[in-house]
């Protein structure tokens, strides 16, 4: 398989900088998402490593050879397209057949390696089906299909989920996690969908305005956000304005804030004094009728301001001291009416500063 390396990527409209300076390497058999809002910058640096851009300024290695200068046809790449790109006058086999023979591969391997791939994405004996003969998940299947059967040495996918209803496209998801991971081939994967990213990749790398302004797993992006932006765009967040106190022993810090002080977690070193603010994501924040008064954790007063029920989760909004209102997800059984005093608590490794 291959390893893929961008080193100081730069791609500009006249004056506009779609893409700039970005450097991110992507190792053998991993999957990375491009996440983050529109005209971040994430499928222009696709374009780019697919070669359908040129780059203004940068390489894109695939291991050592430098494919900035390729056509596109020639870096062996597999592409699923937003709208799956299907030629509508061809068949299942013949959709796939394309690619192989641009590459003079002989009918009978031709044969052999459609039959495969189609076990592989669970589409035996749909090989004469035409794409209209086939459910929106079946033509999103053919889509990848035709881009692994050419054996590409890195898979890219821009928004392949985009046109499907909400549960097709959860189910979708876990099927092209579970896909990847059984070919093993490098893929960069395009999305603006939060939920999307968590759930497929390996890493993540948020974009916003051309820059790279994180990259890491799932679990450290949510919870260890490095800046304010990348926590509002990753779920649900509280955001206490804060000053940083003093050390707290134990490796963290304690924070003054409209609340009180507050202990929280952080790995860097941070000056006392220094504006901070504090994050704590709604469901880390358990709701207790009375002060528990642990000492390893924040206990805020408060008093139930809304309550909304969503199914899986019981929201509120609870209001605290100096107007603060802190946004809560609990068990969807937690009975707690509007008006209702109690107390708000997070543990401090749930509660992350980020710098201002």
């Amino acid at each position: 398989m291959t390893k893929l390396s961008i080193n100081g990527l730069v791609k500009r409209f006249g004056d506009v900088a779609a893409v700039d300076s970005i450097d991110l390497e992507i190792n053998d058999h991993e999957l990375i998402s491009l996440l983050g809002p529109s005209g971040c910058g994430k499928t222009t640096t696709l374009r780019c490593i697919a070669g359908f851009e040129t780059p203004t300024a940068g390489n894109i290695l695939f291991d050592t050879t430098d494919v900035v200068r390729l056509d596109p046809e020639k870096r062996n790449i597999g592409m699923v397209f937003q709208n799956y790109a299907l030629f509508p006058h061809m068949t299942v086999h013949e959709n796939l057949a394309f690619g192989l023979e641009m590459r003079g591969v002989t009918k009978t391997e031709m044969d052999g390696s459609i039959g495969k791939v189609l076990d592989t994405v669970q589409l035996t004996g749909l090989n004469d089906r035409y794409p209209n003969q086939l459910s929106g998940g079946q033509q999103q299947r053919v889509a990848l299909a035709r881009a692994l059967v050419i054996e590409p040495s890195i898979l890219l996918l821009d928004e392949p989920l985009a046109n499907l209803d909400a549960k097709l496209r959860e189910e979708m998801r876990f099927f092209i996690r579970h896909l990847q991971k059984r070919v093993g081939i490098t893929t960069v994967y395009v999305t603006h969908d939060q939920a999307e990213a968590m759930v497929i990749s390996d890493r993540i790398v948020v974009m916003f305005d051309g820059r790279i302004h994180q990259i890491g797993g799932p679990r450290d992006i949510y919870s260890r956000p490095v800046s304010r932006e990348v926590a509002d765009f990753i779920g649900l967040s509280n955001f206490i304005a804060a000053h940083v106190a003093s050390g707290d022993g134990n490796g963290g810090y304690v924070l003054d804030s409209p609340l009180g002080q507050l202990r929280c977690a952080y790995a860097e070193s941070l000056d006392d004094g220094q504006a901070a603010t504090i994050m704590v994501r709604p469901e880390a924040i358990r709701l207790e009728p009375a002060n528990p008064a642990a000492s390893s954790s924040n206990s805020v007063p408060g008093k139930v301001l809304e309550r909304f029920f969503l199914g899986n989760i019981q929201g509120y909004k609870i209001s605290c001291e100096n107007d603060t209102v802190l946004q809560v997800q609990a068990e969807p059984w937690t009975d707690f009416a509007v008006g209702d005093p109690l107390w708000c608590v997070f543990d401090v490794e749930k509660t992350w500063i980020i710098r201002d």
